[in-house]
Protein backbone atom coordinates (compact mmCIF):
# COMPACT_ATOMS: atom_id res chain seq x y z
CA UNK A 1 0.00 0.00 0.00
CA UNK A 2 1.09 3.45 -0.95
CA UNK A 3 0.88 6.79 0.77
CA UNK A 4 0.44 9.55 -0.45
CA UNK A 5 2.57 12.40 1.10
CA UNK A 6 0.72 14.82 -0.16
CA UNK A 7 -2.50 13.70 1.01
CA UNK A 8 -1.25 12.34 4.59
CA UNK A 9 0.06 15.88 5.20
CA UNK A 10 -3.25 17.43 4.09
CA UNK A 11 -5.12 15.15 6.58
CA UNK A 12 -2.72 15.69 9.41
CA UNK A 13 -3.69 20.00 8.90
CA UNK A 14 -7.22 19.20 8.87
CA UNK A 15 -6.76 17.57 11.94
CA UNK A 16 -4.19 19.11 13.62
CA UNK A 17 -5.39 22.69 12.89
CA UNK A 18 -8.78 22.47 14.55
CA UNK A 19 -7.59 20.41 17.07
CA UNK A 20 -5.42 23.46 18.01
CA UNK A 21 -7.79 26.14 17.73
CA UNK A 22 -10.17 24.36 19.63
CA UNK A 23 -6.85 23.99 22.16
CA UNK A 24 -6.21 27.51 22.26
CA UNK A 25 -9.72 28.77 22.89
CA UNK A 26 -10.08 26.50 25.85
CA UNK A 27 -6.97 27.45 27.34
CA UNK A 28 -8.03 31.19 26.62
CA UNK A 29 -11.08 30.79 28.62
CA UNK A 30 -10.11 28.64 31.08
CA UNK A 31 -7.37 31.34 31.80
CA UNK A 32 -10.16 34.13 32.46
CA UNK A 33 -12.12 32.68 33.89
CA UNK A 34 -10.01 32.13 37.22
Amino acid sequence: MEVNISAFIATALFILIPTASLLILYVRTAGQSN
